[in-house]
């Protein structure tokens, strides 16, 4: 991942990812997540998936982030 990519979340429950990355996607915050699971043992859930956003849109997409409530 380039440095002008930042990491602003992570969890291994992929669905947590898809819903912050379509919060972002609503305020116009481009996101792509890369996932670290290992496909191999599905069952163990290892791993996580990690959601980055440009390094200019960190301070916005973290905010954003901390106001979500699961």
């Amino acid at each position: 991942m380039s440095k002008a990519w930042v990491k602003v979340y992570s969890s291994e429950q992929i669905h947590l990812i898809e819903i912050i990355k379509g919060i972002l996607e609503d305020e116009k915050i481009t996101s792509v997540s890369l996932n670290k699971t290992d496909s191999m043992h599905t069952h163990l859930s290892l791993g996580e998936i990690e959601l980055f956003v440009k390094s200019e849109e960190v301070i916005k997409a973290k905010h954003l982030i901390s106001k979500i409530t699961f």
